[in-house]
């Protein structure tokens, strides 16, 4: 059987979910690391929805003081270095990573997604360095509890790496065990309302 190419019907379909993911780059890893930070925090932890309401709002808190140059990564990369002889790094990729062939199509492809590839890292890295510092400074998480949370939530990843719908059920399980709402994020391009909300 001979090569099969793309059909142009093919081909703007992948633009399109590149675009879209361009657009959300910067809202959609907000939105499913709190869902799984949450979910963790709420299965492992037994934290109920004042307690995981109160994390989102004090992740939101650092994220403004981090918007308006108050705190640094570095500085909350530190705190938690200090406290568990690890922290979170972003993998930053660049053009040198790309496995296909310069000049194809899915050369072209893969350059396309390096920048949101990389925002939706640095806002997944945030997200969690800010999480860890919220349980270290408002429930006195010490190295143990705070690794085997780093450890549950790198497995969950992985299953949100193979499958990207399971958020949903995390989703669910948050607003049925703990009545806490997490609205996914709005694509800007199609947007009338917020962003992310999380409420109880």
């Amino acid at each position: 059987m001979g090569k099969r190419h793309l059909t142009p019907r093919e081909i703007m379909a992948q633009c399109k979910e590149i675009a879209r993911e361009k657009r959300m780059c910067d809202r959609s890893p907000w939105s499913a690391m709190g869902i799984i930070c949450g979910y963790i925090i709420m299965k492992q932890e037994g934290f109920k929805g004042k307690r995981i309401l109160n994390i989102t709002k004090k992740i939101d808190e650092l994220e403004e003081k981090y918007r308006n140059g108050e705190i640094s990564i570095d500085e909350i990369s530190k705190r938690l270095m200090d406290k568990t002889d690890w922290t979170i790094e972003c993998e930053i990729y660049t053009e040198n990573d790309i496995v296909a062939k310069k000049g194809t199509y899915k050369y072209w492809l893969d350059k396309k997604q390096i920048d949101p590839q990389n925002a939706i890292n640095m806002q997944a890295t945030r997200y969690l360095l800010l999480f860890f510092n919220v349980l270290m400074d408002e429930y006195g998480f010490g190295k143990e509890r705070l690794t085997k949370v780093r450890e549950s939530i790198n497995n969950l990843l992985l299953d949100y790496q193979k499958n990207k719908t399971t958020i949903r059920e995390w989703q669910q399980a948050l607003l049925d065990e703990a009545g806490i709402v997490y609205e996914m994020p709005i694509d800007p391009l199609t947007q009338t309302r917020g962003s992310m909300m999380t409420g109880s």
